[in-house]
């Protein structure tokens, strides 16, 4: 029957929204403990401007606006919110719902064109709809056989942080599927689809980079048999092609910054490790690529089968065996809930077609079954998912917004999850809030473990932790104790401040202090031997700190500062010959001065701040401008220029097809 894909599609469709269809009106779910708040807050605050060079100021001291996050969350969050002139909130519940229906949809439908059964790819998308089979395999706790009835995509993307990643995962059947066709055809609207889908899973999140990477090597191995040089290059280059227009909002330097934060953080394994890792998954990948290319398959499942040997081997190595080659190996379960349901469904079709009409219908009793189990168990769990609760009522929205009357415009931290969701209430900058992946300044990392863990601090933690706080202008901060709603608590000793800072509020048993600061300016004036030189070798290597410290309790004189708009800022000061102005903002290449009317020198200080040597003597009014930089400039040049060029080449192409000589010609 003609119609019987699509109405395959519908039920998939149909079934999936039916289980979360709240998350299309709720405002507030609730859900403290996740990274909810941080894209909310860059949709609220940045909204669509991502398209210029801008300073975000709000957390950890500050970062150009590609360091807080992979930009096509927020973006199509604020999209949505201006699309339908809804709240925020709403418009990121709904964005998430939207999510969630279509990564079954997509998976069935690619399924249909890659591999011409559009019964068994509806099948597939109906077991990844609604059931959990990594957790047979590689289990987030103890197993259990029921594990896999659980509703894990839905807990993931609904309650935890992994609506980016799911994003890009669901982006992954399409991409495969035009970039073949793509490759079979080369018509210019396959490319352009492939080209717009990976771009998008680039800007999804730091695994869309990984599976970009993976469709860009496996679909060329799949297409033919035989091993094509000539087409790997090619899909190499478009996939580079395609990196290029959509660098400006993942510059090199970031993508430098990610490794060196996994590998500081542990979540990079050791290099003899991951070349082990590496080794197996390139050998078992080629042995399957061998077997494939001489089995009587079609592109589509020599492909699933080259895809799913990293998917599956990289968070199976890492749970048994221990060695990986990528940051966070345990995130690839996403994928393997993919793979697994086609291979499971596509492994069985052969011993299933051989099997009479009335067998099949006996089989598909008990899996209807189970379906309808599933369905129900399913919408219970996401009517808990996306139930409506009252925001004004929680620790996080009581505390934000107690700062933003107490304390406006000045730099807070805030532990846990009220880091997380102050900028999403307000527009209170903090030291925190920051995720770590892709944070810019590493001692503000070093100063945050600092403050929160102790560690080989004894009894002088309290003391390291002011000096921290102070050096980057936090004055005040919220410390959730044991008995806090708070979901993560990361003070090791809660306790340290009492009788030591003057409490400001106390709730809930979380207390805000007051941090001892001479001014609530971001700017100071110093000598240039004040300024922290050398870089700390840990969190308590503060001789250098304490000094700077001092200095900013006792400046020679007072300065002002003042944002202008997100990427300008103006001091204004008394300055002295020879002095400088400390800024406790972030350092960026991005960053220029002038000092009365005059080019000033800008330069990182030990602890990643900006020091500013003024050529102005006297009353000075020092402007701050942030540009983005050379980088900025040389990737956001090289995205239209690579723009211009495809889509140059496609008319070329097209003009070639059509002009009556070139037809001459070929005949």
């Amino acid at each position: 029957m003609a119609a019987a894909p699509w109405i395959y599609l519908c039920i998939v469709a149909a079934i999936n929204l039916y289980v979360c269809h709240e998350a299309f009106t709720a405002e507030s779910t609730g859900h403290w403990n996740s990274m909810h708040g941080i894209w909310m807050a860059l949709a609220r605050l940045a909204g669509l401007d991502w398209f210029s060079p801008r300073w975000w100021p709000y957390w950890g001291g500050g970062a150009p606006l590609e360091y807080t996050y992979s930009p096509l969350v927020p973006f199509a969050t604020a999209g949505i919110a201006r699309l339908f002139q809804c709240s925020i909130p709403l418009a990121f519940h709904a964005l998430t719902g939207l999510i969630y229906c279509l990564g079954p949809a997509l998976l069935y439908l690619a399924g249909w064109r890659l591999f011409q059964a559009p019964g068994y790819s509806f099948i597939a998308a109906l077991a990844y709809s609604l059931l959990s089979p990594t957790e047979w395999i590689v289990p987030d706790n103890a197993f259990h056989f029921s594990s896999m009835l659980s509703a894990r995509r839905m807990y993931l993307m609904f309650d935890w942080d992994d609506l980016p990643h799911m994003t890009a995962l669901a982006l992954v059947p399409p991409a495969a599927l035009l970039l073949g066709r793509a490759f079979e055809s080369r018509r210019a609207l396959h490319y352009a689809g492939a080209g717009a889908l990976m771009a998008c899973m680039m800007l999804a999140n730091m695994f869309g980079l990984v599976l970009v990477a993976l469709v860009a090597v496996t679909v060329p191995l799949a297409i033919e048999r035989r091993f094509r040089p000539a087409l790997l290059l090619r899909s190499v280059l478009f996939s580079a092609a395609v990196y290029v227009v959509i660098c400006p909002w993942l510059p090199p330097s970031l993508l430098r910054t990610v490794r060196f934060i996994a590998a500081h953080r542990g979540e990079s394994d050791t290099l003899p490790h991951s070349l082990i890792a590496l080794s197996v998954v390139l050998a078992v990948s080629w042995i399957i690529w061998r077997l494939a290319s001489r089995a009587d398959l079609g592109w589509g499942l020599r492909w699933l089968l080259l895809f799913s040997s990293p998917v599956l081997l990289t968070p199976v190595l890492a749970q048994y065996g221990g060695p990986h080659f990528l940051p966070q190996p345990g995130r690839y379960k996403l994928e393997m809930e993919v793979v697994l349901a086609w291979l499971c469904v596509f492994g069985l079709r052969p011993i299933v077609d051989r099997l009479s009409l009335r067998t099949r219908i006996l089989l598909i009793v008990p899996f209807v079954v189970l379906a309808g189990r599933q369905i129900a168990f399913y919408r219970e769990f996401g009517q808990g998912m996306t139930r409506h609760l009252d925001v004004a009522r929680s620790l996080d929205f009581r505390s934000a917004k107690w700062v933003e009357a107490n304390l406006p415009g000045q730099r807070v931290m805030m532990a846990g999850s009220m880091g997380q969701w102050l900028n999403a209430l307000t527009d209170v900058p903090q030291m925190s809030g920051q995720p770590y992946t892709t944070a810019p300044n590493w001692m503000q990392q070093i100063a945050l473990y600092t403050i929160f863990s102790d560690q080989n601090a004894g009894d002088r933690g309290a003391e390291y932790s002011i000096l921290w706080l102070k050096a980057f202008g936090a004055q005040a901060v919220a410390v959730p104790g044991p008995q806090s709603p708070e979901p993560w608590k990361a003070f090791v000793h809660p306790r340290k401040f009492d009788g030591v800072l003057e409490a400001l509020w106390r709730e809930d048993d979380t207390t805000i202090y007051r941090v001892p600061q001479s001014s609530n300016s971001l700017a100071h004036i110093l000598r240039p031997n004040q300024l922290v030189q050398s870089v700390p070798v840990h969190g308590l290597d503060v001789d250098e700190l304490r000094q700077y410290v001092a200095a900013l309790n006792s400046p020679s004189s007072p300065a002002t500062f003042e944002w202008r708009g997100p990427n300008r800022a103006v001091v204004r000061a008394t300055v002295a010959p020879g002095e400088v102005v400390s800024a406790q903002i972030n350092y960026h290449p991005g960053w220029r001065a002038m000092a009365n009317g005059r080019r000033s020198s800008v330069r990182s200080d030990g602890i990643g701040l900006l020091a500013i040597t003024p050529n102005c003597t006297g009353e000075c009014e020092i402007t701050l401008e942030y540009d983005g930089g050379l980088e900025s400039t040389m990737c956001r040049t090289a995205a239209v220029t690579m723009l211009l060029l495809l889509f140059a080449y496609a008319i070329i192409r097209r003009v070639r097809r059509n002009w009556p000589f070139c037809e001459r010609a070929r005949a």
